[in-house]
């Protein structure tokens, strides 16, 4: 996993003697080393403070790489500077460093509160790993590295030992839209949870027509056997079968689905969580945000006559760089073909960037950015296969 890291400089400098005051040339040196390892805050951890304290200053924060921290003492002098910086995961996870998602939807949020703005939502079976907790709160990244908190009610905290384990399982993914986990192999039994598409579990046994399954936490129940299909198979599958045509037909299965800002399942879903779910269906690791997806995928050159554009193309919106503010990419769709696009725009839809259309919306083809071919070749252009990635074996 690519590691990237985020340092937030923090000066406490009220009432202190010009000799408390930080070197500029060690100012100088942290923002080298945060252009170094942090281009991006939502895929990574580098916190520091810098306390002034009677002629000296104590380095205080934490972060996820002992690199980057070591890159920041190296600048300083350690006759002047007091080392208090903690070194992620933390020791109070007593080794429990990842974790299974064991809900069908789990909220990630900015911040360890369930009033915090939603960031994201993970299925169930996704590995995360874990760095810290705070009041029954869990920091922890995901697959594609994103960063946020969520209930440690909804994670199954494991260690590396018991990651490895569940690796080797069997298992298989669900693959109907909406589907339940009975308590026994019939759809007349008592219903134990409800799963969505894209969810991992573990399976034992074939009973008939269901799948015997068994969720991170312990929990045992059958799925239908028609829901859902063997996770090797299914990504054999997928890694050869991935054409615009697929691709349409699972965004348009979605067609009239709210939108929701921070989503990523089929219960709602913003603009990026759109592109996500649809690409993750059929074995494609998107990154998360839109400003994320711009950045990968073959670049593809086109205007608002949208030339060159194939179906299956992203097309990205936002805000034109000006001589005094850069571009700014906040939005993205699917072109659909003959200027055309569906996204995630209060509801999942179809609207046209043609302006003889009914459903031609101005807005988008002004803010028109960029386009990629994400499935051009999708590993040299950033985004991995499922079936290359340790973490869904």
């Amino acid at each position: 996993m690519k590691v990237l890291f985020c340092i937030a400089l923090v000066l406490v400098l009220a009432g202190c003697q010009k000799k408390d005051l930080v070197p500029p040339q060690v100012l100088e040196s942290i923002s080298t080393i945060q252009s170094k390892y942090a281009p991006d805050k939502r895929t990574s951890i580098f916190n520091v403070q810098v306390i002034p304290l009677g002629g000296k200053f104590i380095l205080k924060g934490e972060t996820n790489h002992a690199e980057a921290k070591a890159e920041v003492l190296k600048v300083l002098s350690t006759d002047i500077y007091i080392d208090s910086v903690e070194i992620l995961p933390s020791i109070s996870l007593q080794g429990s460093h990842f974790g299974i998602i064991t809900i069908p939807v789990a909220n990630m949020r900015s911040n360890p509160s369930h009033s915090s703005e939603l960031s994201n939502q993970l299925l169930s079976g996704t590995v995360v790993r874990n760095f810290k907790k705070i009041n029954g709160w869990i920091y922890c990244q995901t697959p594609d590295d994103y960063l946020g908190w969520i209930d440690q009610d909804a994670i199954q905290m494991i260690d590396s030992t018991e990651l490895s384990a569940w690796l080797n399982r069997a298992k298989i993914i669900i693959t109907q839209d909406q589907t339940y986990l009975f308590r026994s192999p019939s759809k007349s039994s008592e219903v134990m949870s409800t799963m969505t598409a894209g969810s991992i579990v573990a399976t034992g046994d074939d009973h008939r027509d269901f799948y015997e399954v068994f969720l991170p936490d312990g929990r045992t129940g059958y799925i239908p056997g028609a829901h859902a299909k063997d996770f090797k198979l299914w990504k054999v599958l997928q890694s050869k079968n991935k054409n615009s045509a697929e691709i349409l037909k699972t965004a348009y299965s979605y067609m009239g689905r709210p939108y929701l800002w921070g989503g990523t399942s089929g219960n709602g879903m913003d603009c990026s969580g759109f592109t996500k779910t649809v690409f993750f269906q059929h074995g494609l690791l998107l990154p998360r945000d839109a400003s994320q997806q711009a950045n990968v995928g073959m670049p593809v050159e086109t205007d608002t006559t949208l030339i060159n554009l194939q179906p299956g193309d992203f097309l990205f919106f936002g805000r034109h760089a000006t001589p005094s503010t850069p571009e700014k990419v906040t939005h993205v769709a699917i072109y659909a073909g003959n200027g055309k696009i569906i996204h995630a725009s209060g509801y999942i839809r179809e609207q046209s960037l043609i302006r003889t259309d009914s459903t031609f919306t101005e807005q988008r083809l002004m803010s028109l950015l960029k386009a990629t071919r994400p499935l051009a070749s999708p590993k040299e252009h950033g985004i991995p296969l499922l079936s290359d990635l340790k973490y869904f074996n």
